[in-house]
């Protein structure tokens, strides 16, 4: 089944931008990012509501530190509050750290007015402009802290909704698009002092996704002196319509949000080869965006799986047999960048590297 990108219309502007405004006078939201919206969105819904802050580091050495914290898997929002907290840790050498230790629900705290989590003795707080992580798990022990060096940024209201009704959500703010980190990490006896680059995003949502959602590519770059954040959801059938591309964009300089028009987005993707899980991935894509502003082009090429996840659960009785021929994966890339772009006020030609993702629920 072929997936139907969203059709760049006044009338299907005039319906977004409609629904944008609800979504962000029914959140309480205004254009500008504020300091309470990393904080814990789940307050009062955490029985039904996963969450989590994702941390992603990259260093000046070639190594790499991921750190997320969870309340609960995305796999059962429903679920109780099962703490944890993510932990990879990539060598320049290859070596890697992996660690998901998980908490008690009493070990878990977070606030709602800004960026506050505890899990256990693994902390983090912030304020858009600023963040300080600790952890401390098997064989690792970490203190960093992000700087933001691009505006912070969410998508209108940042919430998509998947049913007829507008009750099952998936949420997203990206509170650091880019920033400088630094770290002191220490491993197996050794430690060490690292500077580099970092973004910050914070997820939430209230029902399955992989009941909505086909797959996904997210990715990121910080090429020249530009940040992008670039995404393509592809539904399952919704409201009847089959399956649908759902686009996001971000384009950004240190001090001003180039673009974050979503509409124009569209992805091209090709030879793909197989790969973990009896899934496949593409080895070239092609973003393209086009306005009467112009054009802005990314090509990425190369990649290099770095990681690859098993995302099954387990399954019983009936949904074990409606769902025997599905395998869900994650996998994560790194790649060759190209960026052009061809505005009426700006153009510029960079390249660099890309850090991206490939999510499939089937």
């Amino acid at each position: 089944m072929t997936a139907h990108d969203i059709p760049d219309t006044a009338e299907v502007r005039e319906k977004m931008a409609a629904g944008q405004v609800e979504g962000m006078t029914a959140l309480g939201l205004t254009p500008t990012i504020e300091v309470w919206e990393d904080g814990y969105r789940a307050t009062g819904t955490a029985d039904s509501t996963f969450e989590w802050w994702y941390f992603d580091c990259q260093f000046d050495d070639g190594s790499t530190l991921v750190v997320t914290f969870s309340n609960k898997p995305h796999t059962d929002p429903s679920g109780p509050l099962t703490p944890t907290v993510l932990i990879i840790r990539q060598l320049a050498d290859g070596t890697r750290l992996h660690l998901e230790p998980h908490f008690d629900a009493t070990e878990f705290s977070a606030a709602a007015d800004r960026c506050d989590v505890r899990i256990g003795p693994n902390t983090v707080t912030g304020d858009l402009d600023r963040y300080d992580i600790h952890i401390e798990a098997d064989g690792i022990t970490a203190d960093v802290t992000i700087d933001r060096a691009a505006p912070s940024w969410r998508p209108g209201a940042g919430i998509s909704y998947f049913d007829s009704a507008r009750t099952h959500f998936l949420a997203w703010v990206v509170p650091v698009p880019y920033g400088t980190v630094s770290a002191t990490i220490a491993q197996n006896g050794t430690t060490a002092s690292l500077t580099g680059s970092a973004y910050h995003d914070h997820n939430w949502g209230n029902h399955l996704m992989g009941s909505f959602l086909d797959h996904w590519y997210w990715g990121r770059a910080h090429v020249g002196d530009y940040t992008v954040v670039y995404v393509r959801m592809t539904t399952k059938g919704l409201f009847g319509f089959g399956e649908i591309n759902i686009p996001t964009f971000y384009l950004a300089t240190a001090d001003r949000i180039i673009t974050d028009d979503l509409l124009p987005l569209r992805l091209t993707t090709s030879a793909d080869v197989d790969g973990p899980g009896h899934q496949t991935y593409p080895t070239r894509m092609e973003w393209t965006w086009s306005s009467e502003r112009g054009t802005i082009t990314m090509t990425a090429t190369n990649p290099t799986l770095i990681e690859s996840l098993d995302m099954r659960t387990p399954r019983h009785g009936l949904s074990k047999a409606l769902h025997a021929g599905e395998h869900p994966m994650y996998y994560d890339f790194n790649a060759d960048l190209e960026l052009d772009i061809a505005l009426d006020d700006l153009t510029d030609h960079v390249t660099g590297r890309t850090l991206y993702e490939k999510m499939m629920f089937r």
